[in-house]
């Protein structure tokens, strides 16, 4: 039986979407202050963005450092109960479903662009959607694989202080156990352009924290250098530590993934 494990799209789904940045934005209520999003963007992160009389109260079209900006409010909450489906999963929010089920209304945020830079796209994202965090109506952020409330999502941006990706913000790390096995697979890197990835052990000496830990770091050292890590390979963080990397059929996922070996 698995842990919080979610039916996910297809990895050829998510090749696809390589690169895709888009969420939602849950509100209390159908209502998009748009001045106050702009003076938290260029407070918070030094992004100015003019306003458009021309343009809806409903909608925001921006370019950003080569990127478009797309943020179109809807007056209903997220259609077939998509975010508390989600909600579900999140370990670290107990009461996340019985919150998110009280949304009224949702903002669809999409920055679009090449995908040269994946994650400096990653980063400019999480930046809009944290300034969307501090809307007085807002309720959680939700995309597919995980749904934050706003204090969570901006507490986890506070990586990016130091110029590190924002890896919690970014992917999701899930908890999976089945038969004789427990680990943690990630869920996001695949839009990153990068293998989703898994490290399992057996289930009577498992510390999920642990696991959880380690899978973050290895992740971070993936977004944060570009490294590529491939079959047959190793990684470690010491001079001694060469922990192997085999590409296999995902445990907690479908298709291919990196599983990475664990040592303490």
């Amino acid at each position: 039986m698995s842990l919080f494990k979610k039916d996910v799209p297809t990895p050829e789904e998510q090749k696809n979407d390589a690169g895709s940045f888009a969420g939602f934005a849950l509100l209390s209520e159908a209502k998009l202050d748009k001045a106050k999003l702009y003076a938290d963007l260029k407070n918070d992160w030094g992004i100015e963005i003019a306003d458009d009389p021309e343009q809806n109260d409903d909608v925001i079209y921006a370019d950003i450092d080569g990127y478009r900006l797309v943020i179109g409010l809807m007056p209903t909450p997220v259609p077939d109960g998509e975010a508390e489906y989600w909600a579900k999963g999140n370990y670290m929010w107990a009461d996340a479903e019985t919150v998110v089920a009280a949304h009224k209304a949702h903002a669809i945020i999409a920055l679009l662009g090449k995908d040269d830079d994946l994650t400096a796209r990653g980063k400019l994202f999480v930046k809009v959607v944290c300034a969307m965090m501090k809307q007085d109506s807002a309720v959680a952020f939700y995309n597919e694989g995980a749904v934050f409330p706003p204090k969570m999502y901006l507490d986890f941006a506070g990586m990016m202080e130091n110029g590190n990706a924002p890896v919690l913000n970014l992917i999701w790390f899930g908890l999976y156990g089945d038969g004789d096995k427990a680990g943690v697979y990630t869920y996001g890197m695949r839009r990153m352009g990068k293998e989703e990835m898994e490290v399992y052990v057996d289930k009577d000496k498992a510390d999920f924290n642990e696991l959880r830990e380690f899978l973050m770091m290895v992740s971070s050292y993936v977004l944060d250098t570009g490294a590529i890590l491939r079959d047959g390979e190793t990684i470690g963080f010491s001079e001694e530590q060469k922990l192997p990397i085999t590409l296999s059929k995902g445990v907690a996922l479908d298709g291919d993934t990196l599983k990475i070996g664990y040592a303490k």
